[in-house]
């Protein structure tokens, strides 16, 4: 396999698991925005400095994010006690629960939109390969 063809496969995979999550159509959350919810879930209490080299967005964009994400009540922010001139963010309780949630929906639905003409043996085949997949990545996954 080839850089590009991983950059196509990543492509293809984000769109599946969008669709298996709900995150379609008019209120969908962009790339930016899933990146840094997917960094403060991972790392509840990070700065906007800490999301921003986690991510690498912008700092500005990263706290445009933040602070919309905020004022929505999907995010919580709050002074760094150690260092007044910083924040820290995580996910709201309403925001985790409901992003939770979505994350436990079955991929089946989402597969067959994106692979119309495999056969259901081949879906199962793909989910068994893409939870192997998971599986040997997670334990060569990097500590970040």
């Amino acid at each position: 396999m080839r850089a590009s063809e991983l950059h196509r496969l990543a492509r293809t995979l984000r769109e599946i698991a969008l669709e298996a999550t709900g995150n379609v159509g008019a209120d969908r959350v962009n790339a930016g925005q899933l990146a840094v919810f997917e960094d403060v879930a991972r790392h509840p209490g990070a700065s906007i400095r800490d999301v921003t080299v986690r991510t690498g967005l912008a700092q500005s964009l990263v706290s445009r994010i933040v602070h919309a994400a905020a004022a929505a009540g999907a995010l919580i922010v709050t002074t760094d006690e150690r260092d007044r001139r910083k924040v820290q963010v995580e996910l709201s309780d309403t925001a985790r629960t409901a992003i939770l949630q979505r994350a436990d929906e079955p991929l089946e639905s989402a597969l067959i939109i994106y692979t119309p003409t495999l056969t259901d043996q081949e879906r199962t085949m793909l989910q068994r390969h893409l939870a192997a997949a998971a599986e040997l990545l997670s334990r060569g996954d990097r500590a970040i």
